[in-house]
């Protein structure tokens, strides 16, 4: 030919014009040669039918082959039926893993490290020549799947009816093993077909679009309940390729932003980590391990705090650090747990004693937290101080011993009333407020009994009185505890703008209106309303279940043109979602 092999092999211009000359081919069915061979472009990159390939994907110390295709040229020949044998282009992509015409598995022929000896493929297949013709490499033929039929005709022809069409067939088929692969492991393949071929598993579950590669990729995050798993364990070869192997490569760039977007909303990963290439600059989940970590408290303590507040199912049975959550929806409450205090800080605080910040707790004026009771530092501190700065900042000063003024505390005992009603009193001006000598806080705080005696007045039965003036009826105050709602302030504020029907009663001791409910107003609630207790009554579901349904639909409170009546909802809002 008057050219050497080598001189070939490493495709030498002058060396190419002399085999064209030799074989004589037009340039057109050279250049058509060269395509299916692999023209190297660059540094280990090749061009393979127009498009660009890494060499290794072309170029491997393994040859493979259809026996049968091999067969039938040999049968074809008049003469040495090696001569005759043709090695298809199509067989050097790693990718293909199928003879297209017969179905046929494509098989390892011969393993050679130096390029010489792999390309002197006449040498090799006469080595092989009573294998190929016996049948001795034969295996069982299957059907083409859409991924074989798909990437055949990309191959040849360059046609695409899928959204493939508009990425690489390298990153294509990389991704889809790679997906494929994923999928069988964890179990999540379903009813897609070829399940032993990830290629074909991969293409028949992604193909229908980015979306779908997306869903495909959430099902098998959701497998992760494992304490080591990790994304580089759950996808191993497609996270590995995307993440080192062709990190670099733009080609890839479309499918690792599927992956990025996937293992982000999987996985709680921290601002400054780098994922698949790119920094995360903001946090998007927390697990209860990492929420730990960074607020510096014990996994159980804020596992309590998060089950309430309904960023965690009760009774999760995945390890902590796969229980996850909205790190930018908690973050107010992540930092203020840290701040929390005991009962003998928020007494100390405050300047209260034990039994007045009972008092307080148990009238709704000081409302821990969380009323979790493994919880040991439930108190904000900033609730008791601003009491205490509310309540004293008109004080007058009261000597250590004057005995005609009390705490609000022994003034509730004596008059048998309320502390609610009592700085109701001093917050409406109807009770003067001293501060004692000498004694600071909440405990300094005192009121003239005088005083307290013409706002609180010889006390009757009230409840009797009440009761034999509207029987059959409760408290609106009652019937909002009943319901959940815990704010009698926000729940009278509902019945006074006329949303919830109810009986005004004067009160015998205030003069003031005291609310009564009768039957049909509590049956006329529960037509329009529903409240968190309510409906885990109605329907046997946690109230933080309930409490993240409302969420994640975007349904708020009723509160119209702003007002806040506390956690009530319209009915035809749950009753929506059920539809």
């Amino acid at each position: 030919m008057g050219a050497s092999f080598k001189r070939l092999l490493d495709q030498d211009e002058d060396a190419l014009e002399i085999l064209a000359d030799w074989a004589q081919l037009e340039p057109d069915l050279l250049e058509e040669l060269l395509s299916w061979t692999g023209v190297r472009t660059g540094e280990v990159r090749m061009e393979f039918r127009g498009e660009v390939f890494v060499s290794r994907a072309l170029r491997n110390p393994v040859m493979r082959g259809c026996p049968i295709c091999l067969r039938e040229d040999a049968l074809r020949a008049n003469g040495s039926g090696t001569t005759a044998m043709v090695m298809r282009g199509d067989w050097l992509f790693r990718e293909v893993t199928l003879c297209i015409e017969h179905g046929h598995p494509l098989v390892p022929l011969w393993t050679a490290t130096a390029v010489k000896d792999r390309f002197d493929i006449g040498a090799r297949l006469r080595e092989l020549e009573h294998d190929i013709m016996s049948g001795a490499l034969d295996q069982a033929c299957v059907t083409p799947s859409a991924y074989d039929l798909w990437l055949d005709q990309r191959l040849e022809k360059g046609t695409d009816g899928t959204w493939f069409r508009e990425h690489s067939v390298f990153a294509v088929t990389t991704f889809l093993k790679g997906l494929g692969e994923a999928m069988a492991r964890r179990g999540t393949a379903g009813q897609h077909s070829s399940p032993d071929n990830p290629h074909a598993l991969g293409f028949d579950a992604a193909v229908y679009g980015p979306e779908a590669a997306r869903r495909v990729l959430d099902q098998i995050a959701a497998t992760t309940t494992g304490y080591l798993d990790e994304p580089s364990g759950v996808f191993r070869r497609l996270y590995s390729n995307l993440a080192r192997d062709y990190l670099d490569e733009e080609a890839f760039a479309p499918f690792r932003q599927i992956l990025r977007d996937c293992i982000l909303a999987h996985w709680p990963i921290g601002p400054g980590e780098v994922v698949l290439g790119e920094c995360l600059e903001e946090r998007r989940l927390h697990s209860l391990t990492t929420a730990a970590a960074e607020t510096g408290m014990g996994v159980l303590v804020l596992e309590h705090f998060l089950t309430e507040a309904g960023a965690l199912i009760p009774n999760d049975p995945k390890p902590a650090n796969r229980r996850l959550f909205d790190a930018q929806a908690y973050a107010a409450l992540l930092s203020e747990i840290p701040t929390l205090v005991g009962p003998i800080a928020m007494r100390n605080a405050m300047g209260a004693t034990r039994q007045e910040l009972s008092a307080l707790a148990e009238d709704g004026l000081l409302v821990p937290r969380t009323r979790v009771k493994k919880v040991k530092n439930p108190w904000r501190i900033s609730d008791g101080v601003a009491l205490v700065e509310d309540l004293s900042a008109n004080a007058v000063p009261v000597g250590e011993t004057d005995k005609d003024w009390e705490t609000l505390l022994l003034a509730r005992n004596r008059r048998n009333v309320s502390l609610i009603e009592l700085i109701g009193a001093v917050r409406e001006k109807r009770l003067q407020v001293g501060q004692r000598v000498g004694v600071e806080g909440f405990h300094g705080i005192v009121v003239a009994k005088v005083e307290v005696d013409r706002v609180v007045p010889p006390q009757k039965t009230t409840l009797d009185v009440v009761l034999d003036e509207a029987p059959g009826t409760v408290s609106a105050a009652e019937f909002g505890r009943s319901v959940g709602l815990r704010d009698g302030g926000a729940f009278l504020a509902l019945i006074e703008a006329g949303h919830v029907p109810a009986q005004a009663i004067e009160h015998p001791r205030t003069g003031r209106p005291q609310y009564r409910m009768n039957p049909e107003h509590i049956e006329a609630f529960h037509r329009r309303f529903v409240t968190l207790t309510t409906l885990s009554a109605e329907t046997g579901k946690h109230r933080n279940t309930l409490k993240g349904l409302f969420k994640s639909e975007g349904i708020k409170p009723f509160a119209p043109d702003g007002q806040d009546y506390g956690p009530v909802y319209l009915r035809e809002h749950f009753e929506s979602l059920q539809e």
